[in-house]
Order: structure tokens, then sequence, then C-alpha cells
């Protein structure tokens, strides 16, 4: 399967790197001429706690792209994504999958305009990747992938079995929706409370107050998931959340790196998402709210 990663930034070189080290035809995309540089001079290193591994990678931008691709798998920051599939539409085949791996809410509505709901795959990812420096990239083997498909189709099945042979540890989801809620209530919680305090993990978990506010905000995201028929397990993403404090403490979050940046953060496709889901549907959510609000004074120019 030829496959085209769309956005070439940390989880974008992780993918890339670790499909082209299980012999698939990876292509990457971006929009930075100094990241498209570096990466085709010098490749990706991936770093676990299992050692090091290295593979030469090709990156482009989209216009110099030759399609179509089988496969697209998008990890574009949320306000990037409408721009980001436009640019490759010249590169998009009548059978070509568009899977959206992108932290957040709208991302898969977007591909599915362009790709058609049979041809839209959806996900979330756990796997941890911290970038070093552009091409390399420190990460973890204890990670997952979780996709689902968006119309009625099999395509999950199949671009599952060709990430896992890239050692990204996949299932597929009867409804992915879950994981995907699942992971904006983690990050409406963690992420956005960091990107406010300008606190790493660890910090968080040592805050009484800060521990309180987080579980405002889950109990929040879990009413307003539950108005759109969703239903999960807090004590599912409170597990995950204490391991977050507990083995990767001095973690910066990445709302957090983006406002220490200067930066454009994506608390609108996460925490401000889910508030204004919560305003539309009459679910109110005053501490989510609030955190995204003070987000976006510290954006303010």
């Amino acid at each position: 399967m030829k496959t085209a990663i769309v956005g070439a930034g940390a989880m974008g070189q992780l993918f890339g790197a670790r499909l082209q080290l299980a012999g698939e035809d990876v292509t990457l995309f971006d929009t930075r001429q100094e990241t498209i540089d570096t990466l085709n001079s010098s490749g990706v290193f991936v770093e676990t706690e299992e050692g090091t591994e290295h593979t030469p990678v090709t990156v482009h931008r989209a216009e110099d792209g030759n399609g179509p691709f089988d496969l697209f798998v998008f990890f574009t920051k949320g306000f990037h994504t409408r721009a980001a599939v436009e640019s490759i539409r010249h590169l998009v085949g009548p059978a070509s999958v568009g899977l959206t791996l992108q932290n957040g809410l709208g991302h898969a509505e977007v591909l599915s305009e362009f790709f058609g709901p049979e041809l839209t795959l959806a996900g979330v990812t756990d796997f941890p990747s911290d970038l070093v420096e552009v091409g390399h990239i420190k990460t973890s083997r204890h990670g997952s992938v979780r996709i689902g498909s968006i119309g009625s189709n099999g395509h999950a099945e199949n671009v599952a079995q060709i990430l896992d042979r890239a050692r990204l540890n996949v299932n597929v989801d009867h409804d992915v929706r879950v994981p995907i809620w699942e992971k904006v209530a983690f990050n409406s919680a963690v992420n956005t409370l960091s990107a406010v305090t300008g606190k790493v993990i660890g910090d968080l978990g040592k805050s009484p107050d800060a521990r309180e506010i987080v579980s405002d905000v889950l109990s929040e995201t879990q009413r307003v998931a539950a108005s759109q028929g969703i239903d999960f397990s807090i004590e599912g993403i409170c597990a995950a959340i204490e391991n977050a404090f507990a083995n990767h403490p001095t973690h910066k979050t990445s709302m957090l790196v983006d406002l220490e940046a200067g930066q454009v953060t994506e608390v609108d496709f996460i925490g401000g998402a889910v508030a204004e889901i919560g305003r539309k549907s009459g679910v109110p959510t005053p501490v989510l709210q609030t955190l995204c609000r003070l987000v976006r004074v510290r954006t303010a120019k």
C-alpha cells in the first residue's frame, strides 16, 4: 500500500519511520522547508527504551507529490485539517482511504467531505512522541492505536494490518467515537490545565487542587458525550491520567509547548469543542469553559 503521512511533526515522523522500517512505501508531506530538508538529508531516529533505530524517509511539499496514494494518514494540527486535505486533493485516487489520528473533534467530518464516509477512518493513539529535534523522536514501545470506520466499510481491518506490521499495536473499534471521546476527555482535562498553569504532568499530579479540576472536567465531558449518545468510562481515563502522573512526570503537554513557543493551540478542537457541543446541547461545562477561555487569553495578541 502506498501511504502518505500528512504532517511531518513528531507523530508524523514516528508513524512514517515505523512504516518505513516495516518495508512500506511511505511519503511524508509537510509545509516547513527546514523540516523537509532535514528529514530528507538525515532521516528519522526513533529512540525507545529498547534502543534506537534509524531509517531514511522521503518528504515533500504536497504540490511536489506524485499520486495517487492508497492511504492518507493525517497528523496536522486541528486548525490546519481542511487546508491539509485541500493540499493533497490532486494525490487522491477513487479508492484512496483517509485516516485521521489527530487530537480533538471534527476532523473525521472534514475528511469525510473529501474521501466520502465509506473511505474515511478515524482513530486515536496513545504512543508518546517527543521531538528531541527534527529527525529524532523519543517514544515508547508501550503504546497502541485504535481505529474504526465512519461509514460501513471493511477498510479498517486492512489498514489495521498494515499499521500492526509496523509495530503500532492496532485494535479496530466498532464505535470509534468512544476512544476518540475518551482521549478528548483526557486532553481536555490534562492539556488544558497544563497550558493554563504552565505545569508539567508530574506537578499536576502533586496538586490536590489540580486533581479536583481534572475530576470536574472529566465529569463535564462525560455528560456532554452522553448527550451525543456516547458512553465512556471515567475510571479508565482516570487510570490513564494516574499512569501519566506516575510515569511521565516531566512531560510537557503539546498545548503547553505551543503556548511557550507563542503558537496557536488546539484548544478549540479539544476542550473548546466539548464546551461548544455542551452549549448547543444544553449541558453546562463551567470549569472546562473557564479553562479554555484562560488558554485563549494567554494566546491573545
